[in-house]
């Protein structure tokens, strides 16, 4: 099957597969679903600590599919289904996931802020442990996380939107791993959003050296990243939103190096009730 049909395929039956979790600490209305549809295009020039081969790129393009929704006034749940394609391996999935989010703070609702927690829990294929593009620890993996944001508001709509975000995870073997995330938000008039991102990933493991031919997952591997980004959001009246990414990697070590990400996202809110 080509990657076009395959493409079409997901677009087709999107509703029954699970972008990236989301981190923010607003949740969508109660009982309100969010179907979330995104393509990544993405470039590394070379791997930091690479070795057999040394020199070695990639070009990806990885298709996200996401379904979020606020099942109680405090409670949120997504599941999500990543599917890639790398310069080692063909199309197929990366990753399969479903993460429960719980309100402990609203600032929405008066509170000083917006807090939350999270338990993240997802599947890996054997077969992207040996692909340095997929950035993952082990087939079997968890995370908890805690993200806290405020928003500044005017009249009844929220002008700047602040969050930050810290996760801690395990895989099934190897070494924990550290996730971070800083982004401010603008809204105009409530057509468009503008925001900036940084992103942060870091294995605890103890070896740098990044064996390319005979890699197996980066579990024991020291690896860091600190990627910054902007995105731009158009809102319409009904019909849900559309977003454009870019994001850079400024920094890397053990890990693919100085890659560059160009997304598109579609997310379509409907209900059920």
């Amino acid at each position: 099957m080509t990657f076009t049909r395959l493409f079409g395929f997901a677009l087709l039956f999107s509703p029954l597969f699970l972008t990236a979790f989301e981190n923010k600490p607003w949740f969508p209305p109660i009982a309100e679903l969010e179907l979330t549809l995104a393509y990544s295009y993405e470039h590394y020039p070379s791997v930091s600590h690479a070795f057999d081969p040394s020199h070695y790129s990639s070009k990806d393009h990885l298709i996200d599919l996401n379904l979020e929704v606020s099942f109680l006034p405090k409670w949120e749940a997504q599941i999500e289904l990543n599917l890639a394609k790398t310069r080692k391996l063909s199309f197929g999935t990366r990753r399969v996931g479903l993460e429960v989010r719980y309100l402990l703070l609203d600032d929405v609702a008066g509170d000083p802020v917006s807090l939350t927690t999270d338990l993240l829990l997802f599947y890996v294929p054997s077969r992207n442990m040996k692909d340095v593009s997929s950035p993952y620890h082990a087939q079997g993996n968890f995370e908890l996380g805690m993200a806290i944001g405020k928003e500044i508001d005017q009249e009844y709509d929220w002008v700047y939107r602040f969050f930050g975000f810290f996760g801690l995870g395990q895989a099934i073997r190897g070494y924990p791993w550290v996730r971070s995330e800083l982004s401010i938000q603008r809204n105009y008039n409530n057509r468009h959003h503008v925001r900036l991102f940084s992103e942060g990933y870091f294995g605890l493991g103890p070896h740098k050296k990044i064996d390319v031919n005979h890699f197996n997952g980066y579990a024991k591997i020291q690896h860091q990243s600190v990627d910054l980004g902007i995105n731009y959001t158009y809102l319409f009246d009904i019909w849900g939103s559309f977003t454009f990414q870019y994001a850079y990697r400024i920094y890397a070590l053990s890990f693919p190096r100085k890659l560059s990400s160009f997304s598109i996202e579609y997310k379509l809110p409907f209900s059920v009730l």
